[in-house]
């Protein structure tokens, strides 16, 4: 480019930083920065993002915070895909309040959750077993017109199936179905395994009909949990 006297711009840059950070170079990707300060390139909210989002990829939290440091020092305002980013790798290294903070500074800061937001910090929820305050975040995001996808309800439900809570998951399948979010095969496995931990293999049968009539189709992984299952107990 420069030898044909093209001069890089915001998005070159952002194209290398990228690139570099997808190859786990994140020292010269920092680099690009002290590049872009040379020839007055001023990096935006896309260059950051990138950055922060590799940082916290390999659990490096307190450096995609000193990138964030940089960014506002910067005058770059921080937007909601900046702060799921950061939520990510905090609940990455089970850190989970740290997100629900950043979480409340967000609406502190005028910048609107959105589903994935919440969707992230009930992930991390529930990874460390707090399923009722999980739960909770999806009542709050009703009451914020929040619309939980397939994401969230899946995520709930097999937080509830690990915590041995069926009941609670068949419940919320129901309501998942009536709040026009059908369920999905990963919905079914995690109910088919559940169910199969606790040796209930004639209501899995009874599920796995169900949920085929409305076109959920079991998978390999399904069918695995399933043999595995009737292995155990005998019935061949």
């Amino acid at each position: 480019m420069i030898a044909k006297r093209i001069s890089p711009n915001v998005v070159t840059y952002n194209t290398l930083v990228y690139g570099f950070c997808i190859v786990g170079q994140l020292k010269e990707a920092i680099r690009l920065l002290d590049r872009m300060k040379l020839e007055n390139i001023i990096p935006n909210v896309h260059t950051f993002n990138t950055l922060v989002n590799a940082f916290c990829k390999e659990g490096k939290v307190e450096e995609a915070k000193i990138v964030l440091a940089l960014m506002m020092r910067k005058g770059v305002a921080l937007n909601v895909v900046t702060y799921n980013t950061l939520m990510d790798g905090y609940c990455l290294v089970n850190k989970v309040n740290k997100a629900m903070d950043i979480l409340n500074i967000m609406s502190r800061q005028g910048v609107v959750a959105d589903v994935r937001s919440y969707n992230i910090i009930i992930n991390g929820l529930c990874k460390v077993k707090m399923v009722d305050e999980a739960m909770k975040l999806l009542e709050e995001m009703h009451c914020k017109q929040i619309f939980p996808n397939t994401v969230t309800y899946n995520t709930l439900i097999d937080g509830l199936c690990k915590s041995r809570r069926i009941s609670h998951a068949l419940k919320l399948v129901g309501k998942m179905h009536d709040r026009g979010q059908p369920p999905d095969t990963f919905t079914c496995n995690s109910i088919v395994d559940s169910l199969c931990k606790n040796h209930q293999l004639d209501t899995v049968v009874e599920l796995l009909t169900k949920f085929k009539d409305q076109g959920i189709q079991p998978n390999v992984h399904t069918y695995n949990i399933l043999i595995n299952e009737l292995c155990k107990s005998g019935r061949h």
